[in-house]
């Protein structure tokens, strides 16, 4: 279920315009919101989008990513979750699938704890915890490149293809996600759209929130799906089979599912059948 290939649309909400993506879809059969990762943008859902339907999948770009705004400050799950609201509100959506991968999954935490009314269901893809200090260590190859302007596209594609996270793995959908992720740079190069400034923000807030407290206040159907491989290595995966069964089993209602032989990317990025299987039928149930 390809998106247009046209730009996002622009949707101002809670004081900040953010580029919204929009999947052809019947909003009567309800409306899926899908929000992105630390460094991450909308076109991260794109191979996930036909499990979704007949619903309608809309994705968009956090503040400070993609094509959404960057403003000076204000980059916390606390403010990513308002703005999730705000845009809820803006789309005319009372009650919404909300599905997050890694930070987005914890924003949705956040979300569904602090505003049950207007979640109907919950999916969390690899996210929605405290996260052990090692595992940002291996996210430092996604941190790293930005404000580094490479010489080309093709550079930086090149570059991304040699990540152990990535060897014998790259597709389409992966060389969609890092085009978008770009912007051509003063030197003539591309550069990440994300500013440095907003994950070193980012980060310092995530290290003062605690989402366990939150988990048993989920009154939302709940479906977590695990990525067991590692970043950078056998043993870096994000969430641990021990911390998952921890963290299903606080969530009332939550069925946990390991995806096998994903990591942290390609658990979304991979058209994984397993993945596209879950989803229907938990969006069917």
């Amino acid at each position: 279920m390809p998106a247009s290939t046209a730009a996002p649309d622009r949707v101002t909400a809670n004081g900040v315009t953010l580029a919204v993506r929009a999947w052809p879809g019947d909003p009567a059969a309800g409306t899926v919101v899908a929000v992105h990762g630390l460094t991450a943008n909308h076109t991260c859902w794109h191979p996930v989008a036909g499990a979704v339907g007949p619903a309608r999948l809309v994705a968009y770009d956090l503040r400070g990513r993609g094509d959404s705004d960057k403003p000076a400050t204000g980059y916390s799950i606390a403010q990513h979750a308002a703005d999730l609201l705000a845009l809820l509100d803006r789309l005319g959506v009372e009650r919404a699938v909300v599905m997050g991968h890694s930070l987005g999954a914890a924003i949705a935490v956040w979300f569904a704890a602090h505003h049950p009314g207007r979640v109907d269901r919950l999916v969390l893809v690899d996210g929605g915890l405290d996260v052990r200090p090692e595992v940002l260590d291996s996210l430092a190859p996604a941190i790293n490149r930005l404000g580094v302007e490479f010489p080309s596209l093709d550079h930086f594609l090149g570059m991304l293809r040699g990540l152990p996270m990535f060897a014998g793995r790259w597709n389409e959908d992966l060389t969609r996600y890092f085009t978008y992720d770009v912007e051509p740079g003063p030197g003539g190069g591309v550069r990440s759209k994300v500013p440095r400034r907003v994950i070193e923000e980012e980060l310092a807030n995530l290290a003062r929130t605690r989402l366990w407290v939150l988990h048993h206040r989920i009154a939302a159907p709940t479906l977590l799906l695990r990525a067991p491989e590692g970043l950078l290595g056998a043993t870096d995966c994000l969430m641990t089979r021990e911390e998952a069964e921890a963290m299903a089993h606080a969530i009332p209602r939550c069925r946990l599912v390991t995806v096998p032989g994903t990591n942290h990317y390609t658990i979304l990025l991979s058209d994984h059948p397993l993945v596209a299987s879950e989803l229907r039928a938990f969006f069917r149930s």
